[in-house]
């Protein structure tokens, strides 16, 4: 079946999908086409969350030719994750004084690397990812 995915002040993008696909599968197809990561993406019907385990076929109302949105998520910052980390095991102020100390410790180390270690690094993500530099 053909999904018209539409990204909100955006393109649009039709994908094809058999009817066994799964939401997430639907969502690699889409990170194909529109280079927007799995992980940011966030696919609505009617105004609500399609969830990535549950097949398309079990929305009853997605057809051949229906449209779909696609908010893109703003990623955490490395504050934020690793705040939301330390929370599932401390409580509040700990979480937060961890954190600080963790970002601390991570910008001054950052602040330590040369342009040389940056762009090695960044060669090497790249090069995980398929890309070149």
């Amino acid at each position: 079946m053909k999904l018209i995915i539409k990204i909100l002040k955006g393109d649009e993008y039709i994908i094809e999908a058999m009817e066994d696909a799964t939401v997430l599968d639907v969502k690699i197809e889409l990170e194909k086409k529109s280079s927007v990561p799995v992980e940011h993406q966030k696919l609505l019907l009617v105004g609500k969350t399609l969830a990535d385990e549950k097949p398309v076929a079990s929305y009853g109302s997605i057809k051949d030719g229906t449209k779909l949105t696609l908010v893109i998520k703003k990623p955490d910052s490395l504050r934020e994750a690793m705040l939301r980390h330390f929370k599932k095991y401390l409580q509040e102020e700990q979480s937060q004084r961890v954190t600080s100390e963790f970002m601390k410790d991570f910008d001054s180390k950052i602040q330590q690397l040369s342009l040389d270690d940056l762009e090695k690094i960044a060669s090497d993500i790249l090069a995980k990812k398929g890309q070149r530099v």
